[in-house]
């Protein structure tokens, strides 16, 4: 996009949109460059030309997406106009080209010129600033949301104490009256699986809270995609899926339990994305390179709905779940981020969906 044509300059005399024609800097940025963050003074206004940016905001251990602005399209004039810092951050989302219009130039252009002009500019401010009031609503309601998961899952937590340590007790006492066949297995089977159940409580009660306590320990990646075949076989098997699991041998150092359930929310959603999907298939991968511990999960299903996209990592955010809480993907985001991770996704219509989640190995 030629910047002299950007609609910015809609409605500026033509002598003003030489002035500020004359004055801009033109920037590229590669995916993932910041343009500004929260707190930088306001140096200028940007024209979007090529691309897109995310205006974020520090939001606990991660970052919001507050806004998406595209090409022909303009952000950072609220901060030019009233003299403060920045109170959000700005990002490129692919690799992006902008022009930026320097603060003293353009506030000098607009004392000279007519009032529409800064009536059309303030126009714009409040177009965002009704974006950033139904945002604080949407939060406000989140918040009493996971307020109330949060008092849930501590009465969960009461009520399972009993009743499951009574269970892995009785596990205990079959154990050590028999040790035939298959009996030690199965024993070993109940008792971690009760340590799952009060471990996903507590995981919604830390959630609702922001927190996530980690337990790390070192396990090997075979280890940890068996453990999850073990766990999973009795609800995996009926599915009439093939899984197909490849694991490259090597050490690693993390929270298994947690980690563990990272792995079951993405396959569990894999599973019911492929009711009706013909030869339904799930690949799941663990392998170590460059001191960075790799989990992938693909399927080939319809791939994740365009509408969900930009918001799946949210709390709930949910989409053709009659069940579904929407606190699922929520929850592997912040594990993920606990670890010091990243997960990422690319998807596509009947082309299917591919999560990689990057985690430092920890082990040497």
């Amino acid at each position: 996009m030629d910047a002299s044509a950007h609609r910015f300059l809609d409605g500026f005399t033509p002598d003003a949109r030489e002035r500020l024609v004359a004055c801009m800097i033109r920037e590229e940025h590669p995916d993932g460059a910041y343009l500004f963050h929260e707190g930088d003074a306001a140096d200028g206004v940007y024209l979007v030309l090529e691309g897109r940016v995310e205006i974020v905001r520090a939001a606990g251990t991660h970052e919001k997406i507050l806004d998406s602005i595209p090409p022909g399209d303009y952000f950072g004039e609220v901060a030019v106009l009233d003299g403060f810092g920045r109170s959000t951050a700005a990002r490129a989302r692919g690799a992006i080209s902008v022009a930026k219009i320097p603060r003293t130039a353009l506030l000098e252009v607009l004392a000279a010129g007519p009032g529409a002009l800064t009536l059309g500019l303030l126009q714009h401010v409040l177009a965002h600033l009704r974006k950033a009031n139904d945002l604080v609503v949407r939060e406000v309601v989140h918040k009493e949301k996971l307020s109330l998961v949060g008092e849930m899952a501590g009465s969960l937590m009461h009520d399972l104490r009993n009743p499951v340590s009574s269970i892995r007790l009785r596990a205990d006492l079959i154990n050590s009256t028999s040790r035939e066949g298959k009996i030690p297995q199965w024993c070993d089977g109940i008792r971690l699986q009760c340590d799952r159940l009060v471990g996903m409580a507590a995981e919604l009660m830390e959630f609702s809270k922001g927190e996530s306590k980690l337990a790390p320990g070192r396990t090997s990646t075979t280890a940890f995609l068996e453990q999850f075949q073990t766990l999973n076989e009795g609800c995996l098997a009926p599915a009439g899926i093939e899984i197909r699991f490849d694991a490259e041998p090597a050490d690693i150092e993390v929270d298994s339990m947690r980690l563990q359930r990272v792995l079951q929310n993405l396959v569990t959603n894999a599973v019911e994305a492929l009711h009706a999907t013909p030869k339904p298939r799930i690949e799941i991968r663990a392998w170590v390179k460059d001191s960075v511990f790799y989990l992938a999960v693909k399927d080939n299903g319809p791939g994740i709905p365009a509408a969900i996209q930009g918001q799946i990592f949210e709390p709930f955010v949910t989409h053709g779940k009659k069940a579904g809480t929407g606190l699922g993907m929520a929850i592997v985001r912040n594990i993920v981020t606990a670890h010091g991770g990243t997960i990422i996704f690319e998807t596509a219509p009947d082309q299917g969906t591919s999560f990689l989640i990057s985690l430092p190995r920890k082990t040497s």
